[in-house]
């Protein structure tokens, strides 16, 4: 086919379309090369952030992760009738939704977390196998802010995760069960009979609540963790030790101390860790109106003269003795506190 268009006037309406389509392509082009440098950039930093925090993972574990929970509820029955606890929905359904938030923070397995206040103005808070876990009201009332609160729950989070009460068990159950035996009971999912053996129920010696520094080390680099990927100030669980570190050498012992052996440069670590993450961030959270709203709450609660947690005792009205004796049939082995008696 002939064209009567003129080559030049072509050529020219050529160079516009090329023209309006490269300026158009090039908008997008320029577009499309930043959403992708700044999402990469994103993903990067992301990484290295991660990249830098300290892996933690559980220790060798005969227990698994169900009977991790089986053990938890089992000890959580015990406790819950031996403690003062509070019972006081407003309190409880608080401690709740600040802690599921923290969980959902932590790593490894997505353990079924709950959260209760004991009426106990000693500063302490444990937390069982598997999920339970208690927060004295002397922790409520000593913290200043929610951030401060968040970093004791998240301490507790982090020993769940890590499960160190039941690693603690398994080394001590290792030690004293012959291995022809071991494998049959583990196997058999006999968890109460496993923790009757270890005398693992809810008491001061009992070995599930019973750390060593590398893991109370361990569970203050987790929380670190769990609070700066919360949004809160890890910072603020370190200052609440602090706080509680100086009235414990002012003559003034905190309960917290007694089953949470205090590692050493506990303070140092953990800004070391934030510095692993990133650094400080700019907008922390650090308090709310509902916390101090609770705070309040609380402080206006009677306290009760009950036993506190450090001192339950057995069933004659005698505290557990510091000192162990040896007992040993045809099937275990086991330490036991001297002031008690073992029966074959």
């Amino acid at each position: 086919m002939i064209s009567n268009t003129n080559p030049r006037e072509a050529s020219n309406k050529a160079n516009i379309v090329r023209k309006g389509q490269g300026s158009q392509d090039g908008q997008i082009g320029f577009r499309f090369p930043r959403a992708v440098t700044v999402t990469t950039l994103v993903v990067l930093l992301s990484s290295l952030a991660w990249a830098e925090r300290t892996s933690l993972k559980p220790g060798w574990n005969l227990f698994s992760v169900q009977q991790d929970v089986e053990a938890g509820q089992q000890v959580s029955k015990d406790a819950e009738q031996q403690l003062p606890m509070l019972e006081n929905s407003r309190v409880d359904n608080y401690l709740n939704s600040l802690g599921r938030r923290l969980a959902e923070r932590a790593p490894s397995e997505k353990y079924p977390y709950r959260f209760k206040a004991v009426n106990d103005r000693a500063i302490n808070a444990f937390a069982l196998p598997g999920g339970p876990i208690y927060i004295n009201r002397g922790v409520i009332e000593a913290a200043d802010n929610e951030a401060q609160l968040a970093g004791v729950m998240a301490h507790e989070i982090a020993h769940v995760a890590l499960r160190h009460g039941t690693n603690q068990a398994s080394k001590a159950y290792a030690a004293q069960v012959p291995l022809s035996i071991l494998g049959g009971l583990v196997g058999s999912n006999s968890v109460g009979a496993m923790l009757a053996q270890l005398g693992a129920g809810f008491a001061v010696n009992s070995i599930l609540l019973k750390y060593s520094r590398t893991a109370e080390s361990q569970a203050d680099i987790m929380a670190t963790q769990i609070l700066h990927d919360s949004g809160y100030d890890p910072q603020a669980m370190a200052q609440f030790f602090e706080k509680i570190q100086a009235q414990d050498r002012g003559g003034r012992p905190v309960e917290f101390f007694s089953n949470h052996p205090n590692p050493e440069n506990r303070i140092v670590r953990v800004n070391e860790e934030v510095s692993n993450l990133g650094g400080a961030r700019r907008a922390y959270n650090s308090d709310s109106g509902e916390f101090r709203d609770v705070k309040r709450n609380v402080q206006s609660l009677a306290a009760s003269d009950a036993h506190r947690a450090e001192d339950i005792v057995d069933g004659r009205g005698e505290r557990p003795s510091n000192r162990f004796a040896w007992f040993e049939n045809s099937l275990l082995g086991l330490n036991y506190p001297d002031n008690w008696q073992a029966t074959q």
